[in-house]
């Protein structure tokens, strides 16, 4: 048996950090990856593969005879889509199917009734390991990270310490193995990054904070007390990512880190500046967080090319952030980041709220609205729902508050993509009044209907119709105001070095 052959799936995004970091792995240990991207993000709403999409996939995978199939999972949006594949793949080749990523980490059992194999938490180290262990067909039972069953009963063999230095990973490679993308009923062959217009990375893993709603917080708990779960790349490690994406992305103009909080230390940020000036200078986004906002960095990073900047608030209301989401950060906290944001004249401020959901009263979506009236414009507001991720701490708050049962709970994790991505983003339709507010909330982003939300707000009839006519109207110059600011991306003559 000399075949090294093994197939990664990444799931509707064609940049897949993750798979293209296992890739490496398995690169570097001797086999031959190929990835395939199924199916390309959506924003307004992701389709499932077509049934020509999926003979497209059985195809590569034929040709390619791996020794194993591994899909990423990182999110519960398209389970039902992983779970069809899975079955197709199945009852198509006798080749063992290994899942990953978060939904697999936090449900191991559930997994494997889809699985032959899952690989928990970080993949790096145990993807290569199985591949040896099915290469040489040797025992799992070493293997840590790896779940699998064994004469029917579940195996869960234990976690590894996570890695401290992440730069033994290195970082993902632009088109340095074999590469397919099936999406609007084709098959291209090559690193679709290659043509992009942005590249995604990130400096980091992990997070610092333990938001209810977020997955973050949960797969801290797997690990013991004390384990250092946020780990930063060094700034070198970083650099020459970015260098290789500008040598290989001819038509590059967009950086965005992915990490869930972007480094707030003053020394690594420094350096980080200095030397992306001079060898990147090109736009970049962040994430940040209220508490980890200082003047210093921020204004360091705008002069560094900081075009974009979101920052979770989630909501006005404390009772919510702080009983409900796990946030303790003060409404004074908030307008400090915000103040600070604005005085180092980050071009594009974006701040990120969930609202409408059952724990909200319309006492909460009131402060929401007085919160968002004493931020300084311009600024834009990503404004969506509550999506109860399976395995949070939000759904066991759910619980507990009796919005839906035990049964309801466990089985989230089975709801289809449709009704959670269309849960996730939409709003109340029945609430004349979390309507009305919500859309008060909307056009306090604008300065020429911030004055007519101040009086709006103060009026004792709801104007329903016509507020939400208004709103509409709003989303319309929204979306028309955001080409706009891609747009000058691709004509603007960056000045950072």
């Amino acid at each position: 048996m000399h075949n090294k052959n093994i197939v990664l799936i990444g799931f509707y995004n064609q940049k897949a950090i993750g798979v293209r970091y296992l890739a490496k792995a398995l690169m570097e240990n001797g086999y031959n990856p190929a990835i395939i991207f199924l199916k390309d993000f959506n924003s307004t709403g992701i389709s499932k593969p077509s049934n020509k999409e999926i003979r497209l996939l059985c195809d590569v995978i034929s040709k390619t005879s791996p020794i194993f199939i591994g899909l990423s999972i990182m999110t519960s949006f398209y389970i039902d889509t992983v779970i069809s594949i899975s079955k197709t793949l199945k009852s198509r080749f006798n080749i063992p199917i290994v899942w990953g990523g978060v939904v697999p980490t936090m449900f191991p059992e559930k997994s494997l009734n889809h699985s032959d194999f899952v690989i928990m938490g970080e993949g790096d180290e145990a993807i290569v390991e199985l591949a040896d262990a099915i290469f040489n067909k040797a025992e799992y039972k070493g293997i840590q990270n790896l779940s699998y069953k064994k004469d029917n009963i579940v195996i869960k063999n234990s976690l590894r310490p996570l890695t401290p230095d992440i730069n033994i990973y290195g970082y993902p490679e632009i088109d340095n193995c074999t590469m397919y993308s099936i999406d609007n009923q084709k098959l291209s062959i090559g690193d679709p990054m290659r043509k992009s217009l942005t590249y995604e990375t990130s400096a980091s893993r992990g997070c610092p904070y333990n938001c209810s709603y977020c997955c973050s917080g949960s797969l801290k708990k797997l690990y013991p007390e004390g384990s250092k779960y946020v780990r930063i790349r060094s700034v070198d490690s970083v650099i020459e990512e970015l260098e290789q994406a500008k040598n290989k992305m001819p038509r590059l103009k967009y950086i965005y880190f992915w990490d869930e909080i972007f480094s707030s230390s003053e020394k690594w940020v420094k350096e980080f500046c200095s030397k992306y000036k001079t060898k990147i200078g090109i736009p970049f986004q962040i994430w940040c967080h209220p508490l980890m906002v200082k003047e210093p960095i921020i204004k360091a990073l705008t002069d560094a090319g900081l075009y974009k900047a979101v920052m979770g608030i989630q909501s006005g209301s404390p009772r919510i952030r702080n009983e409900i989401f796990n946030r303790r950060e003060a409404n004074k906290q908030i307008l400090e980041a915000c103040r600070i944001l604005h005085k180092c004249k980050v071009p594009h401020i974006v701040y990120d709220f969930m609202l409408q959901h059952p724990f909200e009263t319309i006492e909460d979506i009131k402060s929401t609205y007085e919160l968002c009236m004493q931020l300084d414009p311009p600024f834009e507001l990503q404004l969506h729902g509550l999506n109860f991720l399976p395995g949070t701490d939000i759904v066991k708050t759910a619980v507990e508050n009796g919005i839906m049962s035990p049964e309801e709970a466990d089985s989230l994790i089975d709801k289809s993509m449709d009704d959670q991505y269309k849960k996730y983003w939409g709003g109340s339709e029945s609430n004349l009044q979390s309507n009305y507010w919500y859309s008060l909330i909307y056009m306090s982003q604008f300065k020429g209907t911030r004055a007519i939300a101040q009086r709006l707000a103060r009026k004792n009839t709801v104007l329903g119709k016509p507020v939400r006519n208004l709103y509409n109207i709003l989303k319309v110059y929204s979306k028309f105001k955001n080409i706009c600011y891609n747009t000058s991306l691709l004509f603007r003559k960056h000045s950072y070095q």
